[in-house]
């Protein structure tokens, strides 16, 4: 083929030849680059299953960008030859150049292995066939993941001939040789063999044929590497371990935290064992910090990364405490922490079969005096609540009465803890006892406990406010003065000792989904104040002001008196588990020097499935953050709003359930939110802020074709649109209008010229609706009080609404005689039978639909046409058990840093 020309590739060299075709480099004459040309194998044809299946690996595949990834340009056919077009890279394969590495290099290697696969574990692609043929390095030193999309088909293959596995014998994880079901674990697995055999100079699992290599890797512990090549340290040693556990569970879990340990490694490469074990601060230099443009930029040297060390370190962990100086001298006084006490970085180890719930942000906090701390967790007999663990104790204690609760928080007095659940603000003693039930909190957003006893909170995800209610009861009240105009609502509130300040985060709202500012409150003068941008989740501790910003935490030192920051700001650590769409990060302080936290970086992408009544799933994709999800018509295809990776504008995107194929289908400097389909599937309106205003609406095709056109244009700026439902007929787009007076229905009837088109309101206050089958009503949900209600109204007949007998419910669908809906109360969704024996409507009793509540920890967005399908979505990877990690000594850390 040297010479010839296919479709618009010039075929130069042919650079390899294996089970999965021939690779050629080639000249892309169109865009006059070098490419590499890959085709698949004769017995990959047209119509196959194995065709079928690796065009949808492939495609998931090109949807990977970054520089430790070989990026794949496109996936074409010439005369009925499949081949993929693919970055060319200049260099070598690291099977060719592995023994020319030094430790240093092997580390180099490892780590831009690691963060290669990190960006597609994130999207949820797995390699599947980790090896030194896959790994190439450029001329430049950079190193690029080779083939991701092509293993599975090289599975698929094998699996037709008995007694075959999946994968390269000697690198395989124990599952896949097995023929088990693998996920992203198995990737690590496969790393942890490729790092052993760069470091140590051969392989863990030997053996004269591949059976006795299988035995080897499934049944024989891998000696440690210091037994091979001494110079290898403990902790490097431990990293690897831990990648080649036998048991994913037990496995190091995820590869961004390999890629940590491993340049931890680095930078202590030429330490002694000692202070390898117990560093007395870790090299963190923020001047490699850009703060002046409120960003964070953050490279190796700024970070503290968790270390790993046995269970016993928390014994460890206790000493050094008692040498940390003075703990709490009374309730209300910081502690006075010794900064020259080492700073020890540890695993908080939970007891055997308990899991801790790191979802939608996290839900764990430190007590103020540093005894204790709670989280949400799931034990091995599936019971989901708060736990209670003491640090001086390796057990941690049910709180009964918890379950399904979300973001705990501690009194002053380290006595008690307040959490939300069932759309309530609540609380219960750390010791156990009876939950009191404070106010309502239909979504609820973060709390803090004042040292008067007073409790600040954030009652719902559409509340501008935030309220206060005292700790034993009574009558809640605003204490913040924001409006729908300010396009802002406030976020998890932290408490000052004087009793009367506090921290809260303003998250922006429209299309700027994610951009956060800290702002200061006053419970008694009722003032508020912005004190530090683009920051997020702050928190107070011993004279110093903790925020969050792009993935880490950051510490300055700050006057409680005058509320100045007085010192500048030092990165603590980066890879914090967070979910930036509520404004949370997993990490919580005390005030004698604990810092307790999760890895994980942002929870960005969601994962979208099928899930039916009896809650068995059916995986559909992995999702960057959206605001809204509607199902076509039909049920073949999907819209919704995607917000990019800076939380800027949101975009209009359909995805097509069958092909998984995505499409964008907005791209003006407005973007795009909210979708909705028309009845025949063939448009999309969908909102968008234009000059100023939020009142516009605007209409494409759903297949792309055509222009944007502007449905609906308003003049007002403190009016805003969000479309909600099209009536069956076709004819109406159903639309709430909010503005600082609160939310309505309206209607645009779609059959109208543009001059003539008006929100015609219907004079039902009401927040997410929609059209009944006939078309004749509509069942609406509103906030009142602070609670959240299900409503159906007629929507051209008789007058009056009718209350569903649910407690609390929103986002409701309505397919054939059912509603469906979110009931807070229960946190589950159900569905209430409605009937019209008189003319106006007749409930059933409301029942679960699932038949574990929400189940799955799954949030509904899409319910089938036959009602028994629901399309569903969770943060990906949401409660996998992550570590809970412990930073001693914080303020030694700043300190040191700090003079620097």
């Amino acid at each position: 083929m040297i010479g010839q020309t296919i479709s618009h590739y010039k075929i130069i060299e042919k650079l390899g030849e294996g089970g999965m075709g021939v690779v050629y480099k080639a000249q892309d004459t169109k865009l006059d680059r070098f490419v590499a040309l890959k085709f698949l194998p004769d017995h990959v044809k047209n119509g196959s299953n194995e065709l079928e299946r690796f065009m949808q690996e492939a495609k998931a595949a090109a949807s990977l960008n970054h520089p430790n990834i070989c990026t794949i340009y496109g996936i074409e056919e010439s005369e009925g030859k499949h081949f993929i077009v693919m970055e060319f890279v200049d260099g070598q394969t690291l099977q060719e150049r592995k023994t020319t590495l030094s430790q240093k290099q092997a580390l180099d290697v490892g780590i831009q292995i690691a963060e290669g696969l990190s960006a597609a574990h994130e999207k949820g692609i797995v390699h599947r066939d980790i090896k030194p043929e896959n790994i190439m390095i450029r001329k430049d030193g950079i190193v690029q993941v080779m083939d991701f999309g092509l293993a599975k088909l090289r599975g698929a293959s094998r699996l037709t001939k008995e007694g075959s596995t999946v994968g390269t014998a000697g690198y395989m994880s124990p599952e896949q040789v097995q023929g088990q079901e693998t996920d992203h674990r198995s990737d690590i697995f496969s790393l942890g063999v490729l790092l052993y055999e760069m470091l140590a100079g051969q392989i863990p699992f030997k053996g004269v044929h591949e059976t006795a290599i299988a035995y080897e890797i499934v049944n024989v512990d891998s000696p440690p590497m210091s037994s091979v090549k001494p110079d290898i340290t403990h902790e490097l040693d431990t990293v690897i371990l831990e990648c080649l556990e036998k048991d994913p569970k037990e496995r190091a879990q995820s590869a961004s935290q390999i890629a940590l340990d491993l340049k931890r490694c680095r930078r202590e490469s030429s330490r002694s064992r000692a202070s390898r074990t117990m560093s007395a601060r870790p090299n963190i230099s923020s001047s490699q910090i850009n703060f002046t443009s409120n960003d964070v930029e953050q490279t190796d040297e700024n970070i503290v990364n968790k270390k790993r060390f046995p269970w016993l370190i928390i014994a460890i962990v206790a000493v050094v405490m008692l040498a940390l100086g003075f703990v709490i001298s009374t309730l209300f006084v910081p502690a006075k922490v010794e900064t020259s006490a080492p700073v020890i970085s540890a695993n908080i180890t939970l007891p055997t079969g308990l899991k801790y719930n790191d979802g939608l942000g996290g839900h764990s906090a430190i007590s103020l005096d540093g005894s204790k701390f709670v989280f949400s967790g799931t034990d091995s007999l599936l019971r989901l609540g708060l736990w209670v663990r003491p640090l001086n104790s390796p057990e941690a204690k049910m709180l009964i009465g918890t379950e399904n609760a979300q973001y705990p928080f501690w009194s002053y007095d380290s006595r008690s803890i307040g959490f939300f659940a069932d759309g309530k603000l609540k609380t219960i003693d750390a010791n156990g006892g009876p939950v009191m039930s404070l106010a309502s909190a239909p979504f609820g957003r973060g709390a803090a406990w004042s040292k008067s006893g007073e409790i600040v909170y954030c009652p719902s995800v559409v509340d501008f406010n935030l309220f206060v209610v005292a700790s034993t009861g009574g009558n809640p009240r605003v204490v913040t003065q924001f409006d729908s105009t300010t396009k802002a609502v406030p976020r998890f509130p932290f408490m000052f000792p004087d009793g009367d300040h506090f921290l809260f985060s303003m998250i922006t709202l429209g299309n700027n989904a994610t951009h956060s500012d800290l702002h200061i409150g006053s419970l008694k003068e009722g003032t508020t104040k912005k004190i530090l941008d683009e920051s997020s989740f702050g928190i107070y501790a011993s004279g110093f002001l903790f925020s969050f910003r792009q993935g880490t935490i950051i510490a300055q030192r700050f006057d409680p008196q005058t509320f100045a920051i007085t010192g500048k700001p030092v990165a603590i650590q980066g890879n914090v588990n967070s979910w930036p769409p509520r404004g949370k990060a997993d990490f919580s302080v005390s005030e004698n020097g604990l810092l307790v936290y999760t890895l994980g970086g942002a929870a960005r992408s969601s994962e979208l499935f099928w899930i039916n009544r009896q809650s068995t799933t059916t995986p559909i994709g992995n999702f960057d953050p959206f605001l809204s999800i509607r199902l076509s018509p039909d049920n073949t295809k999907i819209a919704y709003d995607q917000i990019d990776a800076k939380g800027e504008q949101p975009t209009v995107w359909i995805f097509d359930l069958a092909s998984s194929v995505r499409t964008r289908l907005t791209f003006d400097v407005d973007g795009g939110s909210t979708p909705v389909w028309s009845r025949d599937g063939l448009m999309i309106y969908y909102n968008a802020d234009r000059n100023g205003s939020k009142a516009n609406i605007f209409v494409k095709r759903s297949d792309g074709s055509g222009e944007v056109k502007l449905f609906l244009s308003g003049e007002d700026n403190t009016v805003g649109y969000v479309c909600q439902d099209v009536s069956p007929d076709g004819r109406y787009l159903l639309v709430t209008v909010g503005n600082e007076s609160g939310k309505e229905l309206g209607v645009v009837d779609l059959s109208d010229t543009v001059k003539q088109r008006t929100i015609q309101k219907l004079h039902i206050n009401g927040s997410t609706a929609c059209f009944s089958p006939d078309g004749k009503w509509i069942a609406y949900h509103i906030t009142e009080s602070g609670t959240a209600k299900m409503y159906v109204a007629s929507f051209r007949g008789i007058e009056g609404k009718w209350l569903l007998p649910s407690e609390g419910g929103a986002n409701p669908y309505w397919v054939k005689n059912r509603i469906i809906y979110y009931s807070n109360a229960n946190d589950s969704y159900e569905g209430c039978e409605v009937t019209f024996p008189n003319g106006s409507p007749v409930f059933g009793q409301p029942s679960s639909l699932f038949e574990s509540g929400r189940s799955q920890n799954a949030y509904l967005y899409g319910v089938s046409k036959d009602g028994d399908q629901f399309l569903g979505f969770r943060p990906a990877n949401a409660g996998v058990g992550s570590n809970i990690s412990l930073l001693v000594n914080w303020k030694g850390l700043v300190d040191a840093e700090q003079k620097n």
